[in-house]
């Protein structure tokens, strides 16, 4: 009879030990429910907002004929503003960047390659050398196209640089052996989905520089359902209220890189530097995949406020996913990430956290006893 008390007791403990484990597992799961919830919401948004951005035109569509040779420019031209060029199936050349300057919709049929005669260069800072250079041209639409580099090179430039144009919608688009994909600067409520890149990485074009879709500035872009491989980072993001949703990165260093882009680095065509008017801030980073990178997903230099969750990270050699301190791991010191807001379910993922004020739910941190913060 006296063990009963004892064994009371230890009942009661552990009782109240479960309960506690259930609330903590009950608690992330509402946080996981809540944030997925406010994702949809701003997917939601985001898709209502991007109807009524889209345009049509009663206008019969002008057509580039396969075999063009440095004919698109003309046929935008020719189209005028809110016209549609078809692009048809076959081979198109193009010796130079083609500049857009007004609203216009390029589709492409199938089969429709744009082979452009640009390429990646040495300059220091990186002069951008685009196939398409959207300029101050609000509601450009280019869909449908697939983009190589000239066969005597074999490596392209910048195949799209968004600059100053608002409301751009880059869809389902291939780009073969480029150095940059898509770049986006000074640009806002940019759309860019389910287009796929492959880069130069392997090729020896391991330059920092080197990304499939960037965000340099630019507010309230959405990148949906593409896929980059191959490239330095795969998705590098500044600036602040951009959605990265369901994207793949495959191979390279970073497969989702959030930063502060400096000035002094890259230029556009006329010289002028390009640099990010914010860190990453407010990102909504919802089940996205990095796989076979260094780090997975890195949030650094002063990112803040971003929201991580249920995001996949597959065989990276260094870490899944790294809030990053202070750290001059790039010849400069650079500040901390801080109050960003992780969440995925298990812990089959390693995190290291040196940042300030982040919230880890989920995933295996890293000991940075015994990894030190650097």
């Amino acid at each position: 009879m006296r063990s009963y008390p004892i064994f009371l007791l230890a009942l009661v403990a552990f009782l109240f030990v479960a309960c506690e484990k259930d609330t903590l597992k009950t608690t992330d799961n509402d946080d996981f429910q809540q944030y997925m919830n406010e994702a949809d919401q701003k997917l939601a948004e985001a898709d209502a907002l991007l109807a009524q951005d889209l345009y049509v035109s009663e206008r019969t569509p002008g057509v580039l004929p396969a075999g063009s040779v440095d004919g698109l420019a003309e046929a935008i031209e020719e189209v005028g503003p809110f016209g549609t060029v078809l692009v048809e199936s076959g081979m198109h050349y193009e010796t130079g960047t083609v500049k857009i300057t007004f609203p216009v919709k390029i589709i492409g049929e199938y089969g429709a390659i744009i082979q452009s005669t640009t390429a990646p260069n040495a300059d220091f800072p990186y002069t951008l050398d685009p196939a398409i250079y959207l300029d101050h041209a609000k509601q450009v639409q280019i869909e449908g196209l697939h983009f190589v580099p000239d066969l005597a090179t074999g490596q392209g430039g910048t195949a799209i640089l968004v600059s100053n144009s608002d409301r751009a919608y880059i869809r389902d688009n291939d780009f073969t052996a480029y150095f940059q994909a898509v770049l986006v600067h000074a640009s806002d409520f940019v759309r860019i989905h389910y287009n796929r890149a492959e880069g130069l990485y392997t090729e020896g074009f391991d330059n920092f520089n080197s990304w499939g879709f960037s965000v340099m500035s630019g507010k309230s872009a959405y990148l949906r359902g593409n896929v980059a491989e191959d490239f330095s980072a795969g998705y590098f993001v500044s600036d602040e209220n951009g959605i990265l949703y369901k994207n793949t990165s495959t191979g390279g260093l970073q497969g989702f890189f959030h930063c502060t882009y400096p000035e002094g680095i890259i230029q556009l065509p006329d010289e002028t530097p390009i640099k990010a008017e914010l860190s990453a801030r407010n990102w909504q980073v919802i089940s996205n995949t990095a796989q076979d990178a260094s780090t997975g997903y890195l949030v650094i230099d002063g990112a803040n406020n971003c929201k991580l969750i249920n995001n996949k990270a597959i065989n990276n050699s260094v870490y899944d996913f790294e809030f990053a301190g202070p750290t001059d791991r790039y010849g400069v010191l650079i500040p901390t990430s801080f109050e960003n807001y992780f969440l995925t379910g298990g812990r089959d993922v390693t995190v290291k956290d040196c940042g300030v004020d982040n919230i880890i739910r989920g995933g295996k941190l890293v000991d940075n006893t015994q990894d030190p913060c650097i």
